[in-house]
């Protein structure tokens, strides 16, 4: 698959009629973009290699105005005009008949009419404009990185080597995905000694182990779209039974959740169905202690441009589910400690779109580095903890 071009000109034109609507509903003409996620979003370029966090203001910030024509007023600090004048003279708006100007270090944000960081509910303004996901170049993005992100843990699997430390395996992680001209947004490796570690950092001197399944979760980005995804990989045996058992377990559990992430859900109802999803999981497959797995681990959240991960699903949460916005979860088991994740994109009605992350396996190999689940009246691929040597 060739790698897809950062912006074209008909997904620029698409996420400016999302931005105009979404004003025309608040009753407003401009808007005040400023962080690196919605910055990539709109104009297809990085603007600090950092890790992207919701909400963080970047370097370069934009006031786009719609009414009563559309137009972009780019802002910066004077050390960084200079390349921002370059970026307003070659940006995608050029293609599209939108006017872009230098405007100098910053806005009026009190002027009548611009919704801002100084309006209480900015922060779902953004989200609304900037997470729903529009069909051509922008799911042509996030096809090829979630192909190429499942692909560079396969990479890293194979060449793990019993004996590698915590940094040995991190440089490895680095080195195989930026040779696929991906960012890593976040890194966890999970070695020896850190079985119960839910969210293990990196610890320099743990070491790869026989007989120990190891976690590699990662948050990859190309651009404006974002990968989460979970590898467990067991060192020098097949897994064991027990192990089989309650990942599967694990997966029907994460598939009965991801299903609630429906167009309008509110958090609050989506982190009280965890509870009955696992314990029912725990009864068919008499595992006990299982139902325990439910809040283990954070209940996942949606995703967008703005950062790996918008919010964490709170239990007394309010904010609902957009429509073709995605989402991940990836719950902890409470018996054998393994992590699935999967990401989907929620549909305008009914249950979400699975992201099918190995279109890139030939079908026909002997032992395919997923696990074949029926679903819905659909078969889906899904991660599962592969044994090293077998990738």
């Amino acid at each position: 698959m060739e790698r897809p071009k950062s912006i074209t000109r008909g997904e620029f034109c698409a996420k400016m009629r999302i931005l105009e609507k979404k004003l025309e509903q608040l009753g407003k003409k401009k808007i005040y973009l400023c962080s690196e996620g919605a910055m990539r979003w709109l104009t297809g370029i990085r603007h600090q290699v950092v890790d992207i966090a919701a909400n963080t203001p970047t370097t370069v910030h934009v006031v786009v105005e719609t009414k009563p024509n559309t137009s972009l007023l780019f802002y910066s600090e004077p050390w960084e005009s200079n390349r921002v004048h370059d970026i307003i003279e070659r940006g995608i708006w050029n293609e599209c008949g939108v006017e872009a100007s230098y405007g100098g270090t910053s806005p009026d944000l009190t002027e009548e009419g611009i919704a801002s960081p100084l309006d209480e509910n900015y922060a779902e303004i953004e989200r609304s404009i900037v997470s729903p996901l529009a069909e051509g170049n922008q799911k042509a993005k996030l096809d090829w990185l979630v192909s190429e992100s499942r692909q560079a843990l396969m990479e890293i699997a194979a060449h793990m080597e019993e004996g590698m430390t915590g940094w040995d395996l991190r440089t490895l992680v680095y080195h195989t995905y930026h040779q696929r001209h991906l960012e890593l947004n976040l890194v966890m490796l999970g070695l020896s000694k850190m079985k119960r570690h839910l969210h293990p950092v990196v610890e320099d001197d743990s070491v790869v182990e026989p007989g120990t399944v190891v976690k590699i979760a990662i948050g990859a980005r190309y651009f404006d779209m974002f990968h989460s995804a979970t590898q467990l990989v067991k060192i020098g045996e097949a897994p064991s039974h027990r192990e089989l058992v309650v990942h599967h377990a694990l997966q029907e559990a994460t598939l009965a959740y991801a299903d609630q992430f429906t167009a309008g859900a509110v958090e609050k109802d989506l982190h009280a169905a965890l509870g009955p999803i696992f314990k029912k999981v725990e009864e068919t497959h008499g595992l006990e202690g299982f139902g325990q797995s439910a809040h283990l681990h954070h209940a996942g959240g949606p995703l967008s441009p703005l950062g790996n991960r918008d919010f964490v699903i709170a239990e007394k949460g309010q904010r609902q589910i957009l429509p073709y916005s995605q989402f991940s979860v990836n719950p902890v088991d409470a018996l054998e400690f393994l992590k699935f994740e999967l990401q989907g994109i929620v549909l305008p009605a009914g249950p979400p779109q699975i992201i099918d992350e190995f279109a890139w396996c030939e079908a026909t190999t002997d032992k395919p580095p997923y696990d074949s689940m029926e679903w819905r009246g659909t078969t889906l691929r899904l991660p599962t903890i592969i044994t090293h040597g077998d990738t």
